[in-house]
């Protein structure tokens, strides 16, 4: 642990499984759980792959390859919710097939752990690296499952699109962004590292005995995992400016254009700021002066006049307010201003970056770039160890059980409902026609009713809307003031 993979070695018993992960039950190496009761350990550098049955193995297939979400702190490919038989099947009756790959990697601080120590060891951001290395697995060797090295798509690859300034090395040609945004979140450079990761990494080393080792990150890799877990618990870790993999903050990156030119699906869901882990309910907002202290602690190169405007652009005003379309209620069991506060975060971190990112690589002449909102309530959230339960509406994460289109899906089923089945459909098969064609729009359903999904046009930017009952094409223009002013004050915020 602790350490970069100097290469990825290849059982010679290979075994065919109808089960998700390592021998069916993985050992997955998290701290949290999206996936409750599954076994910790670090023998969890894996990948699943799942093909059509009866292909040729000279078919060369497209390969969609997905990489769990978690805030860096949790998830596995054994999450049973990341089944990608449902979508590769889709694909199949399509005539448009394609593979599927989940790349199993390092998270919490056994993956991002951040330090003077750790960055002098050249260490940082190994998470990242596994990823970068399962795709290098696989550009290697997917051919021999049916697979074509030259076709491998990434979801939630955002770092991969800045990493090493934009050269992807040809690991993939399309890139998929749910709820992901590259400039809601801190990147840390090894200047600002006291301030924000060294207390952590200290606090790490003392409780499990390794402060006074003359090497304390070679103590640490002598203390069992389940000893460093327990002691990583309640930490915050995410990536960091390591000087190789992330040189320089997404903005920066963006603005300069050393960005991966690939085609990209990028899409945020609408009532993101419900989720427990990005909104305000651990600490309830119920003044003003709550909402100021929470605005303020989201970058600490905000000053006083900027949070001001921020309040100003958010007022106190429930009916304006996330979950959005709510009215006058409050919900105020959550905190009084509790809607005024979820509606920042969202925005914060999730809608502003997606449209300035959006704007930004369409400005640039680059690849085809499709944008979403998805606009559908979970009809039964099934995951209370991320959720609370009411109010979450279309929160983070509600888009999963559609893109895979699992029925099993274990934390938001998706009803009884045919209008929800038909929304499921849509969304799986654009997702595998992307896949397949780098465009949502050959999936293949006769529905007249269905839209075009526009390429985002800069002169006049549109996102389609999914929905039950009727997905549409909207104006990318909601909240356009307070969305426009985050992206004035990136690199204050990513400090």
């Amino acid at each position: 642990m602790l350490k970069h993979l100097s290469g990825i070695s290849v059982s010679e018993d290979l075994c065919h499984t109808t089960s998700l992960g390592y021998n069916g039950f993985p050992l997955t190496l998290v701290g949290g759980s999206l996936i409750d009761g599954f076994t910790l350990g670090e023998d969890c550098l894996t990948i699943d792959i799942v093909r059509p049955a009866n292909i040729n193995p000279f078919d060369k297939l497209p390969v969609f390859v997905w990489f769990y979400g978690g805030g860096f702190i949790a998830g596995g490919s054994a999450d049973p919710k990341y089944n990608l038989s449902y979508i590769v099947q889709n694909s199949v009756e399509m005539n448009k097939p394609i593979m599927g790959a989940i790349i199993n990697y390092r998270t919490m601080c056994f993956g991002f752990l951040a330090s003077k120590e750790v960055l002098d060891a050249n260490v940082g951001n190994i998470g990242l690296f596994d990823q970068r290395r399962g795709l290098k697995w696989i550009q290697e060797n997917i051919k021999g499952f049916g697979g074509d090295p030259e076709k491998s798509g990434g979801s939630s690859t955002g770092y991969h699109l800045i990493g090493f300034k934009g050269n992807n090395d040809g690991l993939f040609r399309g890139a998929i962004m749910e709820s992901a945004s590259l400039l809601g979140a801190p990147i840390n450079a090894p200047e600002q590292l006291k301030r924000s990761y060294q207390g952590m990494y200290d606090n790490i080393t003392t409780t499990v005995g390794c402060n006074t080792s003359n090497d304390s990150l070679a103590c640490l890799r002598t203390v069992p995992y389940d000893v460093l877990h327990n002691a990583c618990i309640g930490f915050r870790q995410t990536p960091i400016m390591d000087g190789e993999f992330i040189s320089q903050l997404p903005s920066q990156s963006i603005q300069k254009g050393e960005i991966a030119d690939v085609s990209i699906i990028m899409g945020t869901n609408t009532d993101e700021g419900t989720a427990i882990f990005l909104g305000p309910r651990a600490n309830p907002l119920n003044t003003d002066a709550d909402v100021f202290k929470y605005i303020q602690a989201l970058g600490s190169g905000l000053d006083n006049k900027t949070v001001e405007t921020v309040m100003e652009l958010y007022p106190d005003d429930p009916t304006w307010g996330c979950p959005f379309g709510t009215g006058p209620e409050r919900f105020a069991d959550q905190g009084f201003q509790y809607k005024r506060g979820a509606a920042i975060a969202g925005d914060y971190f999730m809608h502003a970056g997606r449209r300035f990112y959006a704007n930004s690589h369409s400005t640039q002449g680059r690849k085809p770039i499709y944008t979403y909102r998805f606009d559908q309530a979970p009809w039964d959230m099934r995951e209370p160890s991320i959720m609370i339960v009411p109010p979450v509406y279309v929160t983070h994460f509600s888009e999963i059980v559609y893109v895979f289109d699992n029925p099993n899906n274990n934390s938001n089923f998706i009803g009884p409902y045919r209008s929800y089945a038909k929304l499921q459909s849509f969304m799986s098969r654009s997702w595998a026609s992307f896949v397949h064609d780098l465009n949502p729009n050959n999936h293949g359903l006769q529905d007249p009713n269905l839209p075009k999904w526009p390429e985002y046009d800069p002169k006049q930017p549109q996102n389609i809307v999914f929905r039950e009952g009727g997905s549409f094409i909207e104006n990318d223009d909601y909240r356009k003031p307070q969305l426009a002013f985050w992206g004035t004050i990136w690199p204050e915020l990513q400090t």
